[in-house]
């Protein structure tokens, strides 16, 4: 660990020596990786195609000997590491826009002592047409893809069925249209009273729960998808809030018009309405020049079909974006 907060160190002050210069304004004001893009925002694009692409290395390293008494015993330190990659098609022609977007992140949390495990994984593809109606609202039409890269196992379960999630376990495809009301070019609300969304979970090996449930899909019976008729809000900000210092952030809720799956243990449920998803990706980038940032990112998701409980995921370091 000592090694690795000295590779950190070295590369941070390599950064800051070699890129080191005043940030232009429109530098720092670029989208941050993995928050926003934007088909959230009205957004600046020219007539015509508009392509951009992020790339992204996000690293932190801490580090403690026996020695140090300002920490609990036993605490040593851990090496987290995250790659972010975006990309973007827009078209932009008269009062029409047709935005396609490709967001992966992948992230390694290594405790000193342990193995590299991840700690984020994210595919997301988004493809949205809109259309101006006044200056600022819009109608869309718009289609998502939401899955991870990697597999993820149960290491306590001894059966093969020991799969907590894996590409397309789950995977959501949801197809709404709706409106969207912009009052500043850095706020997005979107609702779509029509949305359908798809849950797959593929991998046969994927692990239910005491009813034979994963991901809200009756794996017990074979099943693997289920379609659900509901209504989705999308609400985007992405504004330099002070000098250098960027926030994004995109927070999606989507109500199932369905009834709960039925808990054979407990017979009086299964008459209600699903409870409502909810997932929250924000981001905070504070900009040292062109290339290097501090950041800090969050994940939050509510699901009652993966768990009862609210999901984070969190993530603090030193990060290196280019644009293309």
């Amino acid at each position: 660990m000592k090694t690795a907060t000295l590779i950190a160190l070295v590369l941070s002050l390599s950064f800051i020596n070699v890129f080191a210069q005043q940030l232009k304004k429109e530098d720092a004001q670029k989208k941050v990786a993995d928050a926003m893009s934007a088909k959230d925002l009205i957004g600046k694009h020219k007539e015509g195609w508009n392509k951009s692409t992020q790339f992204g290395i996000n690293f932190n390293a801490s580090g403690f000997n026996s020695g140090w008494k300002q920490v609990n015993s036993g605490v040593t330190g851990n090496t987290m590491l995250n790659f972010v990659l975006n990309h973007q098609n827009a078209k932009l022609w008269n009062k029409n826009i047709w935005v396609n977007d490709f967001q992966g992140n992948i992230g390694f949390l290594k405790p000193q002592g342990g193995d590299f495990n991840r700690n984020v994984d994210k595919l997301f593809l988004n493809s949205m047409y809109g259309r101006k109606v006044s200056d600022k609202l819009s109608v869309f039409a718009e289609g998502n893809f939401l899955s991870q890269f990697l597999s993820a196992k149960d290491t306590s379960e001894v059966s093969a069925k020991n799969v907590k999630s894996s590409f397309m376990a789950p995977g959501y495809l949801t197809i709404s249209t709706g409106i969207e009301y912009s009052p500043k070019d850095y706020i997005s609300i979107k609702l779509a009273p029509v949305a359908n969304r798809w849950t797959f979970v593929s991998n046969k090996n994927i692990k239910a729960d005491k009813n034979g449930y994963a991901y809200g899909v009756h794996v017990a019976d074979g099943e693997k998808s289920i379609s659900e008729f509901g209504t989705q809000l999308t609400l985007g900000f992405n504004k330099e809030v002070v000098k250098n210092v960027n926030l994004g952030f995109r927070y999606n809720a989507f109500q199932a018009w369905k009834k709960e799956p039925k808990d054979y243990t407990n017979l009086s449920l299964g008459n209600k309405v699903k409870a409502m998803d909810h997932r929250l990706d924000l981001v905070a980038t504070a900009s040292i020049n062109k290339y290097l940032n501090v950041n800090f990112t969050l994940i939050g998701i509510k699901d009652e079909d993966a768990v009862k409980d609210i999901q984070l995921a969190t993530g603090f370091g030193v990060g290196f974006l280019a644009s293309f």
